[in-house]
């Protein structure tokens, strides 16, 4: 981490240019300069840059730093102006000397400041610019008393009419008008300091770490600070708190938080409640500790639950103090912009990073029963009814736990549940239904609405933890339930496999299959499905694992349930109907849809399918197609896309290829942002595949072990081996475990860094080992990726053995899944191997119509090189154009020079954007809708669609998720003004 002091001096060019061009006027251009701006903006390094070149050029500056002052303010400046004096030397300045000393006594005994003293220092000053150019500084000018404001002002104004020019620097306290006010009411020019942008909060951060900033981590560092984003030294100190409590970890050189939960705080809370108690009145305001505690509660409060002010000022014999005392409080942090509040009275803390810092006396409990205090309150205020409908306090029950009556929880979660909703207010729902389900009798009526919806919620955000919890205390008794509690069985059971299937995935838990919970779950068709489909993916055969599904490093099994083989019955056994202790498990036929978000057995088997052969699959289609026939549905024709993402591990992308809208969301889980990754990485956005990769690496927090995470970072490898980074490509891939059972994508891509890096004979030893070992295992989806990376390391080499072995391979593996992908590979293959450009003419016709956009830059730059014409030339700068690939770059341009043909014009440089264009595009980036857009700009939300389109076509952007993720990661930086 960078110790330079002055790594807060960024992006300040004009402010610092002004300056110093008003340092150098002189006689009748001579300027009273006033700079003000915020505490640790940096005032002071500007104003340090911009007397530089003023003193490398020879001029006298009088410098008072008013913070280290303590005589009266003039008498400072006057001591300044006597020791340049001296250092002068002539009869003269001496004289001056003595002169200024006689005035200086002379107030020092009337005890106020005397016209004289004020007209012998303007005397030195004029003496003093006979000789050489002078200058006055002075900063920190707010702390100049209010009964010398008036002297100094009148002498800096005398000053500045003789010809010197004259700097002030300060801030103006809201509310309190002081020097710095008056100053700039004077002043010939008042310049205000701005707050950092993004950009150069970036810039900043990076100069503090000595490495570049992931834009999540700036975007988390201006959310935690709010309207002090923009300060650089509480930036500064947010950032050194980060590294000091090690909580950021180095993702393909970037610095990111250490996950993306990690709080940010911001280390000077003290200082801060210590300035706003100062100019609030000090003592006799309030007590700074009983101010500190106020803001360190509200902060602890709002953050788990929205507060009103009248929820708050209820609180206050509870916080020590009276309703009006505690009213002064809030009003002071309002007015210091340290907390705000909306236009429905809700509280929240301004700046949370400081909130977070602070610390507070009260225990986890005693939070708690401030919480359930505040459902009281607002009970008794509002009215019982009307209390527990409000959703504000679901989330202070939640909170409260066991310090509020269960009745009362009971009835506020009961309706949060019943109210539903979207965005936050399903959240809510979510968490007050799992709550309800421990808390609600199991004879209660509601149970099983209450647990069909929990499922359901949770099931829609992701909430795998939550979900894998709850089956696991329900469904090795809900058996033993009442008869009319058995119908949420079923559900749960999926639920519960489909959780535990997507922790595997992620590698976060391993789950035992010999539990309770699994023993009952396997016994509904879809939930045996999940776990046979599990066992398949994984590529071994299944093994148990610790009990409770505590982390593991290597990742999840899910094993052998009981009662079947691997991975559960087999798949035409009917699974229904079991007789366990105390009832007999209701039937789910195999011709009915399930109600909630998870797959029938049929589904999950098509998604399983993928992996196999194509007689394997065609026998999984077809019982899709027959389920989806009863149910009224048409039939599906998704072939391609379902094995192509089967074959890149996007999960995610097959189910909801399988599904539609009835998949499970898991909104909140990388699996969404790996399913981005692998949609960028195939249509060439090769800069926003590698953000998604690094945002990845955040959810992991640094210890992601899991399949998802080799994917991710395979993919990251590649793009950054083709790009030409082989140390980048190798830093990805040094995370990524070395077996092979979770799919051929780590093997393709370490078989491509060894070829490039020089080893081409164990690139290719070592990935025909891997196709063995997955061939066996029967995952063949994606193989032919790797067949085809090895056939051609082959050809390179010379090694016809290796060549004929590879063309057998992948022409066997075709025959067995005759997929447009293997077809298309296959020809390519055979082009390579036996030079037939018409092989390869039909490989890059189903390239360019379905395959990603590398393999069809690979496949034209090779009938380049055969054809010998600048069709296939142009057609592959056409694709590495879109690839942005130096390393395709380079090989192009050998090729080109090989058959003797000029590269392809490169596409003229797009022009930057206009100050309008650079608002929309940040606006958009912080999640402004078209209407809000417009309302601040005053233009119509037609002009905004304008706007976009314009920048869409100009970055090739085609969503505003790929828009603000190229914003936030810098891939637009050539488009902004310098």
């Amino acid at each position: 981490m960078s110790t330079n002091r002055k790594t807060q001096f960024v992006g300040r060019k004009e402010e610092v240019r002004e300056i110093g061009a008003a340092l150098r006027r002189a006689e009748g251009d001579a300027r009273l300069l006033v700079v003000h701006g915020e505490p640790g903006i940096g005032k002071t390094a500007v104003l340090d840059a911009a007397l530089q070149p003023a003193l490398r050029e020879g001029a006298l500056v009088v410098r008072v730093d008013l913070a280290d002052c303590r005589e009266p303010v003039v008498d400072t400046v006057a001591d300044r102006l006597c020791d340049l004096l001296t250092e002068l030397g002539d009869s003269a300045a001496l004289a001056l000397v003595t002169a200024v000393r006689r005035a200086q006594a002379g107030a020092a005994r009337d005890r106020r400041h005397s016209l004289h003293l004020l007209l012998e220092a303007r005397a030195a000053v004029r003496h003093i610019a006979g000789h050489r150019p002078p200058a006055v500084v002075l900063d920190d000018a707010q702390l100049v008393p209010e009964d010398e404001t008036g002297a100094l002002g009148a002498l800096l104004r005398a000053i500045r009419s003789d010809g010197v020019p004259v700097v002030v620097c300060g801030r103006m306290e809201p509310g309190a008008p002081g020097a710095v006010h008056a100053l700039a009411a004077a002043a010939d020019r008042v310049l205000a300091l701005p707050p950092l942008t993004w950009a150069q909060t970036s810039a900043l951060t990076g100069r503090r770490l000595g490495l570049p900033a992931a834009p999540e981590l700036v975007s988390a560092l201006r959310r935690a600070l709010g309207p002090l984003a923009g300060n650089p030294r509480a930036v500064l100190a947010a950032v050194g708190t980060l590294w000091e409590r090690d909580r950021l970890l180095v993702v393909d050189g970037s610095a990111c938080l250490s996950g993306p939960d990690t709080p940010v705080q911001l280390p000077i809370g003290r200082t801060e409640v210590h300035r706003i108690w100062r100019l609030a009145g000090g003592p006799a305001f309030a007590d700074e500790a009983f101010l500190e505690e106020t803001l360190a509660l509200l902060a602890r409060l709002t953050e788990a639950a929205r507060t009103t002010v009248d929820d708050f000022l209820d609180l206050a014999p509870e916080l020590g103090g009276s309703v009006a005392h505690v009213g002064r409080v809030l009003d002071a942090l309002v007015e210091h912009r340290v907390v705000t509040v909306d236009d429905k009275q809700s509280l929240a803390c301004a700046v949370p990073g400081l909130g977070a810092d602070l610390r507070t006396a009260r225990t986890r409990r005693q939070l708690a029963r401030l919480h359930a205090r505040v459902v009281t309150n607002a009970g008794r205020r509002l009215g019982t009814r009307s209390g527990t409908l409000d959703p504000r306090l679901c989330d202070h029950a939640l909170a409260a736990g066991a310090e509020l009556p269960v009745a009362l929880s009971n009835e506020i979660l009961l309706a949060a549940v019943r109210r539903g909703g979207a965005g936050a207010e399903r959240r809510r729902a979510a968490r007050a239904a799992l709550a309800l389900s421990r808390q609600l009798a199991s004879d209660d009526e509601s149970l099983p609405g209450v647990l069909r919806t929990t499922i359901a919620l949770m099931l829609d955000h992701g909430d795998a933890d939550g979900l894998l919890e709850l089956g696991g205390r329900l469904l090795p008794t809900g058996t033993r339930c009442p008869p009319r509690s058995w119908e949420f069985l079923p559900d749960l059971a999926s639920a519960w496999a489909l959780a535990a299937l997507h922790e595997q995935w992620l590698g976060t838990r391993v789950v035992d299959h010999e539990g309770p919970a699994a023993r009952t779950a396997v016994r509904f068709p879809s939930a045996a499905a999940l776990m046979a489909m599990a066992a398949r993916i994984r590529g071994e055969p299944p093994r148990g694992g610790p009990v409770g599904g505590e982390p593991v490093g290597r990742g999840p099994v899910v094993g052998e349930p009981v009662g079947g083989g691997p991975g559960g019955a087999p798949a035409h056994a009917p699974l229904s109907g079991f007789h366990l202790p105390g009832c007999l498990l209701p039937e789910t036929p195999d011709t009915d849809l399930p109600v909630g978000l998870v797959p029938a057995a049929a589904e999950t088997r098509l998604a399983t399918g993928t992996l196999g052969t194509l007689a394997e699959f065609d026998a999984a289609l077809a019982a899709v197609q027959n389920l989806r026939s009863s149910n009224g549905l048409a039939p599906l024709d998704v072939t391609d896309r379902l094995r192509e993402a089967a074959s890149l591990g996007d999960w995610a992308s097959a189910f909801e290829t399988v599904l539609g809208d009835r998949c499970a969301q898991f909104e909140d889980s990388p699996l969404r942002t790996y399913q981005s990754l692998v949609r960028e990485y195939l249509t060439g956005s090769w800069e926003v595949a590698l953000a998604l990769a690094r945002r990845i690496e955040m959810h992991s927090e640094g210890t992601g072990r899991g399949p998802l995470y080799d994917h991710s970072r395979s993919l990251a490898s590649e793009i950054c081996r083709w790009q030409g980074d082989t140390d980048r490509a190798a830093a990805w891939l040094s995370g990524v475990e070395p077996a092979t059972g979770w799919g051929p994508l780590p093997s393709w891509s370490r078989a491509g860094l060894r070829h490039v890096t020089g080893d081409a004979v164990g690139a290719w030893r070592d990935g025909w080992r891997d196709y063995r070992i997955l061939r066996a295992a029967g995952h063949l989806a994606g193989l032919e990726r790797l067949l085809l990376r090895l056939l051609g390391y082959a050809v390179v080499q010379g090694h016809d053995r290796a060549v004929r072995e590879s063309l057998e391979a992948l022409e066997e593996l075709h025959a067995s899944v005759d997929s447009h992908a293997t077809r298309a590979t296959t020809m390519l293959a055979l082009a390579v191997a036996r030079d037939d450009v018409d092989s390869a003419l039909a490989a890059y016709a189903l390239l360019a119509r379905h395959g990603d956009q590398s393999l069809s830059f690979v496949t034209s730059l090779w009938l380049a090189r055969a054809t010998g014409t600048e069709k296939w030339l142009a057609e592959a700068w056409e694709w590495c154009e879109r690839l942005g690939a130096r390393r395709a770059r380079q090989t192009l341009a050998d090729v080109a020079h090989d058959l003797g043909h000029p590269l392809p014009r490169r596409r003229a440089t797009r022009s930057v954007f206009s100050r309008l264009e650079v608002e929309v595009v940040g606006m958009v980036a912080d999640g402004w809708t078209n209407r809000q857009i417009a309302a601040v700009l005053a233009r119509s939300e037609k002009s905004v669609e304008t706007y976009l389109a314009r920048i869409f076509e100009r970055t090739g952007c085609r969503s505003r998720l790929e828009l603000t993720t190229a914003w936030l990661d810098g891939g637009l930086a050539r488009f902004v003004p310098g």
